[in-house]
């Protein structure tokens, strides 16, 4: 077994024999014949025992024998106590959830502060079964239908090439001790579920299952990783970064295999769970406007197109211009402004990025601040007044956009929808004396503002 780790290890790239480790030990069997196997193979680590405070005097008998046994055969040893049971009720977690979120967060700490490079822990070749039977009942992708990974960040797992058969067998040949937590038999969880009722039913089926879920296994990671490196590739393609927000062409999306997988891709990375993207897919060719939500993102539909931008992005904002200022910077971009005489006016820039504003009728300080429910003004060339956010519709500017998009006001009068059109209230006439020339710079230029136009 000693050769079958050591090739295991240098197969898999797991680590160094030089390499300082930090090895888990709970006392059980799996973690007991990893601890022999390193202090045979002359690795060079320490021992790291987690007391969840769950199992009373049982619990304390478990960290008394890991001591031991690392203080019997001179290598360091670290144990830390856990009140696991109060974390669990203060988050709102499992037992399971609550215990496996502190001893990790306890280890990262010892590997940082003692310079461990890696962290081993002694799951072995029946974990991998028992994690993708849970995984595939409950529900999983990819990732998930191929169990335990051998290695993941700092985390790493040498016995994961045995299993439990083999382990007991190791274990009883070369006389090893080891610790039985009483939870283990208990059928109220599921993997002890699935390992003493579901796993011996399929063994009988198929008496060499550890070998042939070791091989799926393998299949599924390559699988994952062909799958991982084509949906890149489509992430490239279609969600397309403008600044702190994304947008998704529905058009584009739909002319791919497996659109509905793609878009799951796509999206859990936000924070959308899975149901959420359902309905966002199964909804897709409903009407513009609809939101869906992510703790930190928004998802608006708008057309064929599919907008994404975090949640702060849609706060108010408000900003003061006194009659001096020259530059104003916004969480969108940035103002310009400049005065000249109307007698020097060389002419229009046809650019709705810049707006040509008789000073007449301005009233100090204007103010520039974002869009409000009930927004109204006289677009410029128009003679009736019009909502901003029906004047926004019709020049398919996307509804998350509208969100952030600044209105330039004066006494409470809209002056200039910024970067799309004037009122037509402020124009210059030739009774103007002088001019207030705004240009706006997005912080990413949208491509129609590039264009020359009328406005």
């Amino acid at each position: 077994m000693l050769h079958e780790l050591r090739q295991f290890i240098s197969e898999k790239q797991l680590f160094q024999p030089e390499d300082k480790i930090l090895l888990t030990v709970s006392g059980g069997i799996d973690s007991v014949v990893l601890f022999d196997l390193f202090l045979k193979a002359g690795f060079y680590f320490a021992v790291a025992h987690c007391n969840f405070s769950l199992r009373g005097e049982e619990s304390d008998g478990d960290e008394q024998f890991v001591s031991n046994l690392a203080i019997r055969n001179g290598i360091s040893f670290h144990v830390k106590r856990f009140d696991t049971s109060s974390f669990a009720n203060e988050r709102a977690l499992s037992i399971q959830m609550a215990a496996r979120e502190l001893r990790y967060q306890w280890f990262e700490e010892l590997l940082d502060s003692y310079k461990y490079k890696y962290v081993a822990t002694a799951h072995q070749l029946n974990d991998i079964i028992e994690t993708m039977l849970i995984n595939l009942s409950r529900g999983t992708g990819i990732a998930g239908l191929h169990g335990i990974a051998e290695k993941n960040g700092r985390i790493i797992r040498p016995l994961l090439f045995s299993g439990r058969d083999g382990i007991r067998a190791y274990a009883e040949e070369n006389a090893l001790h080891w610790r039985e937590d009483s939870s283990n038999v208990e059928e109220k969880y599921a993997r002890n579920l699935i390992r003493h009722r579901v796993v011996p039913v399929l063994k009988n089926l198929n008496p060499n299952l550890e070998n042939t879920f070791r091989q799926n296994a393998e299949r599924l990671k390559g699988a994952e990783m062909l799958f991982k490196y084509h949906i890149k590739e489509y992430k490239k393609a279609l969600l397309i970064q403008n600044g702190t927000s994304f947008q998704i062409s529905l058009t584009h999306l739909n002319c791919l295999p497996e659109p509905f997988v793609i878009l799951t891709e796509l999206l859990l990375p936000f924070g959308f769970n899975f149901k959420t993207i359902q309905t966002i897919y199964q909804q897709r060719n409903q009407s513009s406007g609809k939101r869906y939500y992510a703790p930190e993102y928004t998802l608006y539909s708008d057309r064929d197109m599919w907008f994404i931008a975090p949640v702060d992005e849609l706060e108010t904002f408000e900003y003061t211009i006194p009659e001096n200022e020259e530059h104003i910077e916004l969480p969108m971009g940035s103002v310009h402004f400049e005065v000249i005489d109307a007698i020097h006016f060389k002419g229009f820039r046809h650019n709705n990025a810049i707006a040509y504003i008789s000073m007449d009728q301005l009233q100090w300080p204007l103010t520039i601040r974002s869009w409000q429910e009930g927004d109204r003004f006289q677009p410029f060339g128009m003679k009736g007044m019009k909502k901003v956010s029906d004047f926004m519709i019709d020049a398919k500017i996307p509804v998350p956009l509208k969100q952030k998009t600044p209105m330039l006001c004066s006494d409470n009068k809209l002056i200039w929808v910024v970067g799309h059109r004037l009122d037509d209230r402020f124009k210059i006439t030739d009774t103007t004396e002088k001019i207030l020339v705004c240009t706006f710079q997005p912080l990413m230029q949208d491509p129609d503002n590039t264009k020359d136009r009328e406005f």
